[in-house]
């Protein structure tokens, strides 16, 4: 190739230079074609946020697109330095480097938006731990639009690398090597063009570097969450790992924190009174999977969909006004057996190290000669609960395993009825007094359950309320069977879920509400309570239940700072929970908040919301983060 006359060489360092802007556009305008496929996949909520949304979050986003960019290109812009005296290898390795990268992205993408659609928040490092369980990692996607995502994926990949190819592709078989002088010269030039990518990778000139709050623009959460790259996201949260310190979240004194925590986590002076008929009952515990309030009738749910549970309201005690602490399996589970608070940004169940320091209910149950069981038909190292159960003091572990294949349906493992008629059968043979805890799993994602559909449609939606018919049909089979048996006056029953969900969906604004999503039933029923047909509207959480328990039994509950006695006649009521990089609260009188950290806001509230609640809500999660990193 010749070049024209007043025009360098087609190989010579302005053809680089040009190569280096041309590059950095070019990946930022990839990025940006993401987001606009990720609106098209999520059109109902861009349809919902409008034009002007769905064109402030490109807009807005391209900051961020710009900061995610600089990253392959800075590798690039090395390689273009090594092209001053080594043309072909670099051109090569710009290849190499390249077009994996763009396939990456592409399958990255088509990850983040079926995950955002599921979860409601982007792509980060927490996906990692579920590659050390495949099957359970398949069993999740396979409610997942595959076939749609594959193609998305082909699609994106092929789009990137022709494009890739036809636009630089001539200009790297045309680089040369350079002369020594030439070279000598060219290496202050693209080093400074190299040097010029830390602007971009730290979001512009401004004092701090760029955050999710940066691209904020909008008072519409979705329009808020389109504007963030999910790259950037991703290795965003890589880099700052699990152990993200609790500097993030500091916004008061640590002293003012832990005052105001202190003063909401405070034992009553007035012992509750006893609600059980003997003092040392045997305890069964039955974590429901996924569980939302949604789903009761006498919640206010979609009616039909649990009538046992409807029918059993009136033969226990029900809390109308309960929430989870977080919206993973690991969170509820430490909530629930240790009282902990989950974590916006991690699961302390992932860190043994961190977990061990927690107290836990079988071990304090022990102490007074329970023995403990737990109950799971799937994998028990999914999530790192076998080595949390463990550790919390169980004595047996009952999983997938223990069951035959023709008996799991379900591709989690054994479906809820075989594992409910297994604890029924155990029982009888149980060391008295004995603590026994169940996880069930058919009401997670993919929802098939072998039992015909009570609502006949095909959607996730209808799949998702016929799972919880089931499990509602299987937990009262195994009520209805425990009533007839000799330990059942002796017994006390707590049913209650991991975590709530996004389905059923009520309208369109639930996202932002997203105390409906964190709000869950708890039941307890059982021979051993002296009353029936109660209800309990005090403002409670899953955190609280050690406490409670612990303290109906008389037995020492003081290492569970975070939880609270529901019976207590003097405890103030109220609720926290996190969501990734959030948390929720609501007050006593069911005044409720949604709290957004990047962008430093509400993102929703609902009634007589003030600085109290707000103030009372970053303390809890101040305090939280610190207790956390120091573990």
């Amino acid at each position: 190739m010749t070049a024209r006359a007043g025009e360098p060489p087609a190989g010579g360092l302005w053809r680089r230079l040009r190569f280096c802007a041309g590059y950095f556009v070019f990946w930022t305008g990839y990025f940006e074609l993401l987001r606009a496929v990720f609106l098209l996949y999520h059109h109902r909520e861009a349809a919902r946020a409008g034009t002007a949304a769905v064109l402030g979050a490109m807009f807005h986003g391209a900051r961020m697109d710009m900061t995610a960019a600089a990253f392959p290109s800075a590798i690039v812009f090395v390689l273009v330095l090594l092209s001053l005296v080594a043309p072909r290898l670099a051109a090569r390795a710009v290849i190499v480097v390249t077009i994996p990268a763009l396939v990456f992205f592409a399958l990255l993408g088509c990850i983040d938006m079926e995950i955002f659609r599921a979860w409601g928040f982007h792509v980060d490092a927490a996906i990692l731990q579920y590659l050390k369980t495949p099957r359970e990692m398949m069993a999740s996607a396979a409610s997942s639009p595959v076939a749609l995502l594959g193609v998305l994926f082909v699609a994106l990949s092929a789009i990137a690398v022709v494009a890739f190819m036809r636009l630089f592709g001539p200009a790297l078989r045309c680089w040369t090597r350079l002369t020594l002088l030439e070279a000598i010269g060219g290496v202050p030039a693209v080093a400074f063009v190299t040097a010029l990518l830390a602007i971009p990778a730290r979001g512009g000139l401004q004092r701090m570097p760029i955050t999710q709050s940066t691209v904020y623009f909008s008072h519409d959460d979705f329009a808020n969450q389109a504007a963030i790259n999910f790259a950037w996201n991703f290795f965003d949260s890589v880099w700052w790992g699990t152990y993200r310190t609790d500097f993030h979240y500091r916004v008061m004194p640590p002293a003012v924190a832990r005052s105001v925590a202190d003063s909401l986590l405070a034992s009553g002076a007035m012992p509750a009174r006893s609600l059980l008929r003997l003092p040392r009952p045997d305890v069964i515990l039955i974590l429901w999977e996924s569980f939302t309030a949604k789903v009761v009738a006498r919640l206010g749910g979609v009616p039909g969909v649990t009538p046992n549970i409807d029918s059993l309201t009136h033969q226990g005690i029900l809390f109308t006004r309960f929430y989870a602490t977080g919206d993973r399996s690991p969170e509820g589970i430490t909530g629930v057996l240790a009282g902990y608070p989950a974590q916006p940004t991690t699961e302390i169940i992932q860190h043994p190290r961190k977990s061990v320091t927690l107290p836990a209910l079988p071990h304090d149950l022990a102490r007074a000669g329970y023995r403990s069981t737990f109950y799971y038909g799937g994998d028990p190292d999914f999530s790192n609960i076998k080595s949390f159960v463990l550790e919390a003091g169980f004595d047996s572990l009952v999983t997938r395993d223990a069951f035959p294949r023709s008996e799991q349906h379900s591709s989690w493992g054994a479906d809820d009825d075989v594992v409910l008629s297994r604890l029924l059968g155990d029982v009888p043979g149980f060391h008295r007094p004995f603590f026994a805890m169940l996880f069930t799993l058919s009401s997670h994602e993919p929802f098939k359950v072998p039992m015909a559909p009570v609502f006949p449609g095909s959607d996730e939606r209808d799949e998702f309320l016929n799972a919880h018919a089931y499990t509602d049909r299987s937990i009262g089979a195994f009520i209805r069977a425990a009533k007839r048996q000799p330990w059942w006056d002796s017994t006390l029953i707590i049913i209650t879920a991991d975590h709530g969900h996004r389905l059923p969906v009520l309208d369109s604004l639930q996202t932002a509400r997203k105390w409906e999503t964190f709000s869950i039933p708890m039941l307890w029923l059982g021979g051993a309570l002296a009353v029936r047909d109660t209800v309990i509207d005090a403002v409670g959480s899953q955190t609280d239940i050690p406490r409670t328990v612990l303290d109906q039994l008389g037995l020492d509950d003081s290492a569970y700072h975070w939880s609270r006695d529901l019976f207590a006649r003097d405890v103030r009521p109220w609720a926290f929970f996190t969501f990734t990089d959030g948390f929720g609260w609501v007050n006593g009188a069911g005044d409720a908040l949604a709290w957004d950290n990047p962008g430093g806001r509400a993102i929703a509230t609902k009634g007589n919301i003030g600085a109290a609640d707000i103030r009372a809500g970053r303390a809890l999660l101040q305090t939280l983060m610190a207790d956390y990193v120091k573990r």
